[in-house]
C-alpha cells in the first residue's frame, strides 16, 4: 500500500468513525489515528512472529505515515512531570486512576501504553 492508499483507508475509518458516533472534532480524529496506529502495531508484532518482514516493513511505513497526522508526541520526561503533578493531586494508591486521568491530560500527545509502563515505573 502507498501513501495514497494508507490516506484513504485513513479517511474512510474517520467515515465510519462519523456515521457511528457523528461528526467528529480534531480530539476524534486524533483518536482514529491512533487507535488505527495501534491496530498496525499490533499487526506489525504478528508479522513478526510470522516471520514475514516484507509485511512489517510495509505497516511500519504505514504507521509513519500516519504519525504525521498526529499532534507531537510528548518525551517521556514530559510526561513523568504530569505523572508526578497527577500522582500528587490523587494520591499514589491508586494507579488505574493514575492512569486515567494522566491520559486525559496528555491525550493524543502520548501512547496509553507508554504512559501505563512511566506511572508503574514511577509508582514502583
Amino acid at each position: 500500500m502507498d501513501k495514497l492508499g494508507a490516506i484513504r483507508f485513513l479517511m474512510s475509518e474517520i467515515k465510519n468513525c462519523e456515521i457511528d458516533h457523528g461528526e467528529q472534532d480534531d480530539a476524534g480524529i486524533e483518536k482514529v489515528i491512533m487507535s488505527q496506529i495501534k491496530k498496525m502495531n499490533d499487526a506489525i508484532g504478528d508479522y513478526q512472529r510470522g516471520g514475514r518482514e516484507d509485511l512489517v516493513r510495509q505497516e511500519e511505513q504505514k504507521v509513519n505515515w500516519l504519525k504525521a497526522y498526529l499532534p507531537k508526541q510528548l518525551g517521556d520526561e514530559e510526561i513523568k512531570k504530569i505523572i508526578g503533578e497527577v500522582a500528587e493531586k490523587m494520591g499514589k494508591d491508586n494507579m488505574g486512576m493514575i492512569i486515567g486521568e494522566t491520559m486525559k491530560e496528555v491525550g493524543s500527545k502520548a501512547d496509553g501504553s507508554r504512559v501505563s509502563a512511566l506511572v508503574r515505573e514511577m509508582l514502583a
